[in-house]
């Protein structure tokens, strides 16, 4: 096993213990009616010595209702979706989410996230690190915080790659092990890799993404890695097989 897989399978255990990746725990189409059609008038002409009779429209008035020189519009034409604030704002991203990037303070943070899906559904406050997984790995954290948004969890610490001794933002995880669906749906990369996207899909966004068969002697999922900040978890390594879990950032300690 080379040194960039042993790496992707220590960020994915220890990304699963910290954030608990075994836990299981719309405006609708726009659309414009079809103007009505106009026809146009027609008129006789007869040589008679009686009156045209009042009631038939003059030619003047047949001119200024022709029918449009070009086609109606339909409502296939004009229809629209609209995607939800959520899916268009908080784009997965291996320096952050959405706007808000790794190593920004904790506080700001939750606010961009609060502004964009409501309350949190979860939050731990600031506790020992210890508190989630062994952070000693990197010697210095003190303190760790996970806030959850149902199935999407930022965490913060104050020791990692971004930052030392100040707490910040060091990671998130989207999605749970076992479920797809569950609140906030569609959030995704910027080539659209979501939760539920086929092996096949990621590897057409990222060609250099390493998919791994896992371990279950260790307890080690299948998984895929991108880079040592973006990687995540399958149902298997088939072209078909889906994503489950979503990982970027850093864990606690993690240097």
């Amino acid at each position: 096993m080379n040194a960039m897989i042993r790496r992707s399978f220590g960020a994915l255990a220890a990304a699963a213990v910290l954030l608990g990746v075994a836990a299981c725990s719309d405006e609708g189409p726009v659309t414009t009616a079809t103007p009505p059609s106009f026809t146009l008038a027609t008129t006789t002409t007869t040589t008679t010595t009686t009156a045209v009779p009042s009631t038939t429209a003059p030619a003047a008035t047949a001119a200024t209702t022709a029918p449009p020189t070009t086609p109606p519009v339909t409502d296939a034409a004009v229809t629209t979706t609209t995607e939800p604030v959520a899916v268009q704002e908080l784009v997965l991203r291996g320096d952050g989410i959405g706007s808000a990037r790794f190593g920004a303070a904790p506080d700001g943070v939750i606010q961009y996230v609060q502004s964009v899906l409501g309350a949190p559904t979860a939050d731990t406050g600031w506790v020992d690190p210890f508190a989630f997984a062994d952070c000693g790995a990197g010697g210095a954290a003190t303190v760790a915080r996970r806030v959850d948004w149902g199935v999407l969890s930022l965490l913060f610490s104050d020791a990692s790659s971004y930052a030392i001794e100040r707490p910040h933002f060091i990671g998130y995880e989207y999605g749970r092990v076992g479920t797809i669906g569950d609140d906030p749906v569609g959030l995704r990369t910027p080539g659209s890799t979501t939760l539920g996207t086929r092996v096949v899909d990621l590897y057409a966004e990222f060609p250099e993404a390493s998919v791994n068969e896992g371990d279950e002697a260790v307890g080690i999922p299948p998984n895929f890695y991108v880079s040592d900040v973006f990687y995540g978890l399958l149902t298997g390594a088939s072209p078909d097989d889906v994503v489950t879990v979503v990982f970027a950032g850093y864990g606690c300690g993690d240097f």
